[in-house]
């Protein structure tokens, strides 16, 4: 297949490296100058627990000058998915099929101004990656992506998109509800990722607070509250399940979550997408969400006063 990665950060160079040692014809989108050019020069290097390998598969800089692609997969951020479907519409054509595995809530909606919906299928991955530096990731534990279509019944779409990524090393099956998974990894992120963000710590220090269960629950019951306005289940009762998984350190137990690594990079975060997406939806529908409204400001602050943070007491 001809496909094209909209958004070439950790995660779209693991999918992109993946799809491209499986013979596919791969190209990753990314607006990273430096990033793009030691793609280019020295191949994508790709680091996990067995050492390290180099992909020589090809980079470019936004806007896609590319031809159509039979798939293009959307892994930007959620902060730009507007201008990253605009940059990549030269990709789009009347065959594509566009998939995207973004976090956060608001992708689908801005990408239905670039694809029909019938063309388009929406998922989320659990794959651990990090990004070390330009052209080069670490790959971290096992994990697999969800995805379907947004109409009603099966999709062959669908169904070959998984199979497309299963036989690229990359575990995919098909969800009956493409909108429940979203909303189940937004309900996972909504905890997760903000509090490793605050705290500043990995995954797996979460296991050390006492108080964990009952304060995930309770975002948790927001975030399920707000999903039922919508139409969407969200159990939280799986959810904090899937959660205190992560512990374990060989379930990417030591990741630095993506909003920490925000942070740390000085990148804006997705929290407005996240937490803030559900206290504004919980507002649109006359909702209490007062845990989501405050976990998204408290990260905004951190947003803008990160440089300023003190790591040690100075006497």
């Amino acid at each position: 297949m001809k496909i094209t990665i909209a958004g070439s950060g950790a995660m779209g160079c693991r999918f992109g490296g993946a799809l491209f040692s499986a013979g596919h014809e791969v190209v990753l989108l990314d607006g990273w100058p430096e990033h793009v050019a030691a793609i280019n020069a020295g191949g994508l290097r790709i680091s996990d627990e067995t050492g390290s390998r180099t992909v020589r598969v090809p980079a470019a800089l936004f806007p896609a000058a590319v031809d159509p692609a039979d798939l293009v997969i959307v892994f930007t951020k959620a902060t730009a998915t507007a201008s990253v479907a605009a940059a990549a519409a030269g990709a789009i054509g009347p065959s594509t099929l566009v998939l995207t595995l973004q976090n956060g809530l608001g992708n689908i909606e801005v990408l239905r101004s670039y694809v029909p919906q019938p063309q388009l299928l929406a998922g989320t991955t659990t794959l651990g990656t990090e990004l070390l530096g330009p052209g080069h990731i670490r790959a971290l534990g096992s994990g697999e992506t969800v995805l379907g279509a947004l109409g009603p019944g099966p999709s062959d779409h669908a169904e070959r998109t998984v199979l497309t990524l299963s036989a690229a090393g990359l575990p995919a099956r098909v969800a009956a509800d493409a909108l429940a998974v979203i909303w189940a990894k937004v309900a996972f992120n909504c905890v997760m990722n903000s509090l490793c963000a605050i705290a500043s710590i990995p995954v797996s220090a979460l296991a050390r607070y006492d108080g964990f269960d009952a304060l995930a629950s309770s975002i948790l019951r927001e975030v399920a509250v707000v999903a039922a306005a919508e139409g969407v289940a969200v159990d939280v009762a799986a959810a904090l399940r899937l959660m205190k998984a992560q512990f374990d350190p060989a379930a990417s137990g030591s990741h630095l979550a993506s909003t920490l690594q925000d942070l740390m990079n000085g990148r804006p975060t997705e929290i407005a997408q996240l937490n803030g997406a559900i206290a504004a939806r919980a507002q649109a529908h006359a909702i209490e969400a007062p845990l989501n409204a405050l976990i998204a400001q408290l990260v905004g602050l951190l947003e803008a006063t990160w440089p300023s943070r003190v790591n040690s007491l100075h006497r």
